[in-house]
């Protein structure tokens, strides 16, 4: 079956905006720019639209977008671009990991409003916004710590992670039961009993034992739970780790340069190298990275989405 991608980008070199790919049975093809826009660097699907961070006159932003590639709503939010969005019935959750902070906005009535922005600390590395029964978690790498908020926005507490680790994204299991995090410092991957709110078993993701060397970034689960797989920047690396053992079961070539996110798409996976200017695919086999199956140019791609 047929399906479209997008893939935002930064746009201070050759990137100009957001790009659309098709996509099927391992085949992509056809890329084009979709919608031209600053640094679309996190995009989410929000109801009708495709919603993206962006920056307007070097301000952060963010912007909804509709099927043909208009920009139906566009609001400025903060002095710098925040680096996560995420949409949750009306509203949108963005996550600022240069001013350490996480905003609210609404959309009424064919306008975004901006409700809130709560300042967790100075540069404190928020890197993304989590969803888990009535909380809002917050990974804040530069803490070493997962920030908890209520809805209304108050704190209830933190999950605290090891000195220089760096948590900076999470993926929950289907029953909501554990949280499984990346960190972009260590390296490593953490699993976090929700009912006791901590950590109960970590893993490396890197070959050899290798730690501290900086830069994972993504994390993506199977359906079936079973495999968890994750990118690593400066390494140029897919790793891929047995969910229920924690254990690393491989660490593959990402077929390219700086590999910032890739997405599941059934039996294959799709990542954005940005430096080497391209989206790549793979076969996945027996949950393993198998062969490329094919390959498309796309300028700076940072975030991928399926809409």
């Amino acid at each position: 079956m047929k399906e479209s991608f997008y893939v935002g980008t930064y746009t201070d070199k050759d990137g100009k905006g957001i790009y659309r790919f098709s996509y099927e049975d391992g085949k992509m093809y056809d890329p084009e720019l979709f919608c031209t826009i600053g640094d679309p660097k996190y995009l989410c699907v929000f109801g009708d639209f495709l919603a993206s961070l962006c920056t307007v006159d070097g301000k952060g932003a963010v912007a909804l977008i509709d099927r043909s590639g208009r920009i139906v709503a566009e609001k400025v939010i903060e002095e710098k671009g925040s680096c996560y969005i995420a949409g949750k019935g009306n509203r949108i959750y963005t996550a600022n990991y240069h001013l350490g902070t996480f905003s609210l906005l609404e959309y009424d009535n064919g306008e975004l409003k901006h409700l809130n922005t709560i300042l967790i600390k100075d540069k404190g590395g928020c890197h993304q916004i989590l969803f888990h029964e009535d909380t809002i978690m917050v990974p804040c790498l530069f803490l070493d710590r997962i920030m908890c908020y209520d809805f209304d926005l108050k704190e209830k507490g933190w999950i605290s992670f090891p000195e220089g680790s760096g948590p900076r994204h999470g993926v929950f299991d289907r029953a909501h039961r554990f949280l499984y995090v990346l960190s972009e410092l260590s390296n490593e991957l953490f699993k976090i009993d929700l009912s006791k709110g901590k950590i109960v078993a970590s893993t490396g993701v890197l070959k050899d034992g290798k730690t501290h060397q900086k830069g994972s970034a993504a994390l993506r689960m199977s359906k079936d739970e079973r495999y968890l797989y994750a990118s690593t920047r400066f390494e140029n690396v897919i790793s891929v780790i047995d969910a229920n053992r924690m254990e690393l079961l491989e660490c593959v070539d990402c077929g390219g340069d700086h590999p910032r996110d890739f997405v599941l798409e059934g039996d294959h996976l799709i990542c954005a190298d940005r430096f080497s200017n391209e989206v790549v695919c793979f076969r996945l086999e027996d949950g393993l990275v198998g062969d490329v199956t094919s390959r498309i140019a796309v300028p700076d791609g940072v975030a991928i989405q399926k809409w």
